[in-house]
């Protein structure tokens, strides 16, 4: 992934996208910060998550599903990279002990179903549910992934699949800031630059695999560029 590419992605994103108001929304009731001890966090959380697509968090259940997440919360806040921490620069211990919360919230249950037998069924959080509640809880540090993107990358949706895709945005991350360095963008100046102010890094990231393997579209070569750039100063 180059500079460039990110670029062009990450702008593609925003045309396509618009505003994220579920995560503005997010962050006025809990100021960037989501204390799942807090009710009112909790829920606005658990409202986030429906507006992402996350509809194993079913509207009826989420009180139990918010004292889930606050039990969870209390085993593993305390342990997870702090949220200023930068993803580039985590320790692969820091990134292991994410994936064992990752398949911890996971396997929880989020919901029940009644069957149409009259049985009742588990729902679980599930994989995009478990990395969409870590990014929440760690926006600026943690990505979160979809289905088609877990399937192009070829990644299960287990603990190691999880920890295998955080290295991969590390590796992004990481080559993206040495490219930006190179042009004098100061890692923390990367999102401006882009156009994307309000991301983060790994977030954009997830933006650009949204793009590219969710969507399936296609950024420019070098050669279109240079083509296009000939074109614009004609």
């Amino acid at each position: 992934m180059r500079l460039f590419e990110l670029a062009y992605t990450c702008r593609l994103f925003g045309e396509l996208v618009g505003v994220d108001s579920a995560t503005s929304e997010l962050e006025s009731v809990t100021r960037g910060h989501v204390d799942l001890d807090d009710e009112a966090h909790a829920k606005a959380l658990l409202v986030w998550l429906n507006k992402w697509g996350c509809r194993q968090f079913a509207i009826a259940h989420h009180g139990e599903a918010g004292r889930m997440l606050a039990q969870w919360g209390d085993l593993w806040l305390p342990v997870l990279p702090k949220p200023s921490a930068s993803l580039s620069q985590l320790k692969v211990r820091q990134l292991e002990v994410t994936a064992d919360a990752y398949a911890d919230v996971k396997d929880r249950q989020a919901s029940q179903r009644v069957l149409k037998d009259g049985r009742v069924s588990s729902v679980t959080v599930g994989a995009t549910g478990a990395a969409k509640v870590l990014h929440a809880v760690r926006p600026r540090v943690l990505p979160p992934w979809d289905d088609p993107m877990r399937v192009a990358l070829g990644l299960d949706g287990d603990r190691d699949g999880y920890l295998r895709y955080l290295l991969d945005v590390q590796a992004h991350c990481r080559s993206i800031e040495a490219e930006a360095e190179s042009f004098g963008i100061a890692r923390r100046d990367i999102p401006a630059a882009l156009g994307r102010p309000a991301s983060s890094l790994p977030k954009m990231i997830d933006e650009h695999y949204w793009i590219t393997l969710t969507r399936g579209l296609v950024p420019p070569t070098e050669a279109d560029l240079t083509r296009w750039n000939d074109w614009a100063r004609r």
